[in-house]
């Protein structure tokens, strides 16, 4: 019998419940990378110019690794649902061995790529500290795949608040680390911009091992820990982890591809169209950790609910989710919709640039529905381990829609009259063509995954159904819940 105790709204608190935490936890990372730019400034234009070239070269890397260390969520929350745990930390051990793998040949990338073929004819300074930037930074991305996934694995195992824990640790450890490392203080050299590098490395390596030190001390984390691997190595379990997670690896990078193109085409536009632009999309990033982090919690709902067996949990939790989405909707919504006039001035103080976006917020605010639905969409599937899916989905929805359509517009090959008698002459040419191109694109990979969500639903139905007729149940309504009823909830998340 289903538990009359569990509603969508019980599933809803659960859900937010584990991703509060995250999500407090991202909002800190992402002033971790703003911090050093600005800091980075501090020591004069052409440092933080070369900071932020050099973030262009590990950022992308780094999403990539990142996105490969999100399937271990729902397969560490399956295993916590169907009480295989004796398997985590085989499992937690084969993902941190691919995952390490693969950021050792970017690290390597990173360094070549720095060291060999990172010039600029514009100023020596920013094109010195934008390569020891990166040669820097290219050394923490192993050390990121160690701690991410270990970051994960707690997640996974309902402990949410270590995110929030070690994000706050991350901006301690980093600001006064670049502090010291940029304008040299108490005997250290004087590095400008390339200290922010030194910095980041020297705090994720700190925080990797406090977080480590953390788990030893928590008995729920200790006991699962891949430390605590006595199974071995395979190599099946190591390519089988691969086969998961690099469609994700490689979806990430598609996606963040996409924007930097967008960037790049832009660019003969002129700087006004460019910096217009980038302002509404660095703010929607900034916001988009709110799906992000809910997102993040789903998958673990949904391996959590798929580990157990258990169909009913599985129809509330993808109702919760769904219910999520507007709930993120809203307050991201709210964020850029209420800031369209005054979140720009952070950014610049040219009057042009200024109008164009606040116009620009507009559309970013209406493409928000999209984009989150879409991200929760992608979490479930996740939960799912169908990321094949929401490779190929991710491809459809920025390669062959929005890029094509963006440049159309943008450029004026496709004039929407509409939007002529809303906008003047210029209509949708510019940066306004593609976010109306994102938009379209996002529309594509919501109905598409939103189609795919389903089918995978309906086809657990119906495996589950089948299971129950062949165990011939006496009851029908047991025949749904091959978990404990009371035991049919995501993990509870804790300190």
């Amino acid at each position: 019998m289903s538990n009359p105790h569990k509603t969508v709204a019980s599933q809803l608190v659960v859900l937010f419940k584990l991703a509060i935490p995250i999500i407090l936890g991202n909002f800190a990372y992402a002033v971790l990378n703003i911090t050093d730019v600005l800091m980075a400034g501090m020591a004069g234009t052409p440092d933080q110019a070369g900071v932020a070239v050099g973030g262009s070269f590990f950022y992308p890397a780094m999403t990539f690794v990142i996105g490969m260390i999100s399937a271990l969520h729902p397969v560490i929350s399956h295993h916590c649902g169907a009480n295989t745990k004796e398997h985590i930390p085989q499992t937690l051990a084969h993902a941190i061995i691919a995952c390490l793998g693969f950021a050792l040949v970017i690290m390597v990338i990173l360094l070549v790529l720095a060291l060999l073929f990172l010039e600029m004819d514009a100023d020596q300074r920013m094109e010195e500290v934008a390569r020891y930037y990166v040669v820097c930074v290219a050394f923490t991305v192993p050390i990121t795949a160690i701690y991410n996934s270990s970051r994960a694995y707690c997640e996974a195992m309902g402990n949410t608040r270590a995110t929030l824990y070690f994000g706050l640790l991350a901006v301690v450890l980093n600001v006064p680390l670049n502090y010291c490392f940029i304008f040299g203080k108490f005997g250290l050299p004087a590095l400008g911009g390339i200290g922010c590098g030194v910095a980041t490395v020297i705090s994720m390596l700190l925080s990797t091992v406090i977080l480590f030190l953390y788990i030893r001390v928590k008995p729920q984390l200790w006991a699962y820990f891949f430390l605590k691997n006595t199974q071995g190595i395979n190599r099946k379990g190591v390519w089988d982890y691969i086969k998961l997670s690099l469609p994700l690896g490689v979806s990430t990078s598609v996606e963040s591809s996409c924007f930097a193109l967008i960037a790049l085409l832009l660019s003969p536009l002129g700087p006004v169209n460019v910096s217009a632009h980038t302002i509404p999309m660095s703010l929607t990033s900034f916001v988009f950790n709110i799906p992000l982090s809910v997102g993040i919690a789903s998958a673990i709902m949904i391996g959590y609910a798929l580990g157990q067996g258990n169909l009913q949990t599985l129809r509330l939790n993808i109702k919760a989710i769904y219910t999520s989405t507007l709930i993120c909707f809203g307050l991201s919504f709210l964020i850029i919709f209420c800031g369209r006039h005054d979140l720009p001035r952070l950014f610049s103080t040219d009057p042009e640039v200024l109008a164009l976006a606040s116009i620009l917020m507009l559309f970013a605010a209406a493409n928000l529905i999209v984009d989150d639905l879409q991200t929760l969409q992608f979490a479930i599937l996740r939960g799912f381990k169908d990321s094949k899916a929401i490779l190929v989905i991710t491809v459809i929805a920025f390669y062959v829609v929005a890029l094509p359509l963006g440049i159309s517009l943008c450029y004026g090959y496709i004039e929407l009259p509409i939007f002529v008698t809303l906008f003047g002459e210029q209509g949708l040419q510019g940066p306004r063509g593609f976010w109306v191109a994102l938009f379209c694109g996002l529309a594509v990979a919501s109905a598409l995954s939103c189609w795919r969500v389903f089918h995978h639903f309906r086809a657990i139905k119906a495996e589950l159904k089948a299971q129950a007729a062949a165990a011939k149940p006496t009851d029908d309504s047991t025949a749904l819940q091959t978990g404990p009823a009371d035991a049919a909830t995501a993990p509870v998340a804790h300190s």
